[in-house]
């Protein structure tokens, strides 16, 4: 829908992460390979999830990937925001100026609720809801 597969990919990687956050640092190829996401792009990716301080990295023989942050203090919003640089607020669907000065695009009377549902349900929603919903077996899909 809006999301790019950034964005899809980041979320499998946290959710592994999260479901294996007791084993330890995960190596970035175990992460790829169970969640069939292309290594050079989870490298990308778990980058910047480290520079936000969202996963760890260790480097070494026993290195790997590990949440630092607790799973219910993610919100999907901020994975949006980070991978995305997803900022709905005052973005006009149709790519013109900002609808929050005053003057509005075309849509915006359509577009403002369905926006503001989207905003509340990333902003409401955790990677510890999502772990909980989504069995292991729906979640891979074809790269």
């Amino acid at each position: 829908m809006f999301f790019s597969k950034a964005w899809k990919y980041s979320i499998r990687a946290l959710i592994y992460l999260a479901e294996h956050k007791d084993d330890g640092p995960i190596l970035r190829s175990v992460i790829a390979e169970e969640e069939s996401i292309p290594s050079a792009f989870l490298a990308k990716i778990l980058g910047t999830l480290a520079t936000a301080n969202i996963v760890e990295s260790t480097r070494g023989p026993k290195g790997g990937f590990v949440l630092s942050a607790d799973p219910e203090k993610i919100s999907l919003l901020e994975i949006a925001q980070l991978i995305e640089h997803f900022d709905v607020p005052g973005k006009c669907i149709l790519g013109y100026r900002s609808c929050e000065r005053g003057e509005t695009c075309p849509v915006h009377e359509y577009w403002a609720e369905p926006k503001q549902q989207i905003i509340n349900f990333l902003k409401d929603t955790n990677l510890s809801m999502i772990c909980q919903i989504v069995p292991k077996q729906n979640r891979i899909e074809p790269n």
